[in-house]
């Protein structure tokens, strides 16, 4: 049997033991922190366990999150042969153990053995385009979370310090409404109109900009007749620079998410389905990844978690069942707001007969939606496949 090294990973180290066959280990356990050092005694282990046994090793770890990728990189810069475990398949082999042991010593002997009797299946690692656009996607979600959230602080304050100006702009959040307020804070009544012409500039006529400002000067008159508290006021400017320096973020994360997809076709096809923008085509193929791993489209519905759990015993068969929601959680979001998207937009010609069917069975909107899903699930996987572009 060739060599085998059993890693697991975990924040900042990991433990692993070597091994010749099976059940042979070779040396001691050791834990290894995610540095230079650490790396370099793995790498010494390896040529040493090649070495005396004439074969090359393999590292066996399980997929942690973030954890493990490091570690992965490194492996793949020095030419390691490692295989990358999904933990819903470690944890499946780890319960037919009849003792319930659980440690990292214990999880590394576990990986090493679990290849050994053959039950890893092989692993593809994602290529570097679709890695570096699922960061520059999973950062943009997180960013507008907190932008969503900074925006509803924003208002809540706002409600209490100046009701008035709410109704002046209809979007309270662009960049003129927010350099505007931010002159009304501070006191500088004098340089609203300056502000409102420099940031409106040729989007505005001037007489919007004559008329806004005569608003702003009749909600500031109303305003000082009112006590505010000094601290609100401080509070509201620090949630205004705040939303400046998020909006500054997700342009940038936009730019380079324009840039990421302007090279990948993948993102070009997504975009001709009615509903799917650049956003969510960019974020679909970010966590779909190559489209050649998935055989067939029941594989790709398993892996974003959008198939049905089947329950069945003896005579009884569960009539209601659930989706799995084992896969990405983040590609059935991205697909759920693609199909309310098309939905809403109403020219999509194949899912709103397919939602209209589903509704006249009883279901409720969110299965509807999540049949929906599962049917465009469908058409990206056959669009992607044949590279042909939606059609309607």
């Amino acid at each position: 049997m060739e060599p085998v090294i059993g890693l697991d990973v975990s924040k900042g180290s990991s433990v692993f033991q070597a091994f010749t066959g099976r059940n042979e280990a070779w040396g001691e356990t050791e834990v290894m922190v995610h540095e230079a050092k650490g790396f370099g005694r793995l790498k010494a282990c390896v040529e040493q366990l090649q070495e005396q046994t004439s074969q090359e090793p393999v590292v066996i770890l399980e997929a942690t999150g973030h954890y493990h990728r490091g570690l992965v990189n490194f492996l793949v810069q020095q030419g390691i042969r490692h295989c990358i475990v999904n933990p819903l398949q470690s944890k499946r082999a780890r319960g037919t153990k009849l003792r319930k042991v659980k440690t990292d010593a214990a999880d590394a002997w576990h990986l090493a053995e679990m290849y050994y009797r053959g039950e890893i299946l092989p692993h593809r690692t994602p290529e570097d385009v679709y890695t570096e656009l699922q960061h520059v996607t999973r950062q943009h979600e997180f960013v507008t979370g907190l932008y969503v959230q900074a925006k509803l602080n924003t208002r809540a304050l706002l409600d209490q310090v100046f009701p008035a100006f709410e109704g002046i702009f209809y979007n309270l959040y662009s960049e003129t409404a927010l350099r505007v307020l931010e002159c009304c804070l501070r006191g500088q009544e004098d340089r609203v109109y300056e502000t409102m012409e420099k940031t409106a500039g040729q989007s505005h006529a001037k007489w919007w900009v004559e008329e806004k400002a005569q608003r702003v000067e009749e909600a500031l008159s109303e305003w000082h007749q009112v006590k505010v508290s000094s601290s609100q006021v401080y509070i509201l400017e620090g949630m205004l620079s705040l939303l400046h320096s998020l909006q500054e973020q997700l342009k940038r994360l936009e730019k380079q998410m324009q840039e990421l997809s302007m090279g990948m076709p993948e993102t070009e096809l997504l975009r001709t389905i009615p509903g799917i923008g650049e956003k969510l085509a960019a974020t679909l193929v970010a966590e779909l990844g190559d489209i050649r791993q998935f055989e067939s489209p029941k594989q790709l519905v398993a892996y974003a978690g959008l198939d049905p759990g089947v329950f069945n015993s003896g005579k009884f068969t569960a009539s209601s069942n659930r989706i799995t929601k084992r896969g990405s959680k983040r590609l059935r979001r991205a697909l759920y707001l693609a199909v309310q998207c098309s939905l809403r937009r109403g020219d999509c010609s194949k899912l709103r007969p397919y939602y209209d069917k589903k509704k006249k069975e009883g279901k409720p909107y969110k299965v509807a939606v999540i049949a929906c899903a599962n049917k465009l699930l469908h058409h990206i996987y056959a669009i992607l496949r044949k590279g042909q572009p939606y059609q309607v």
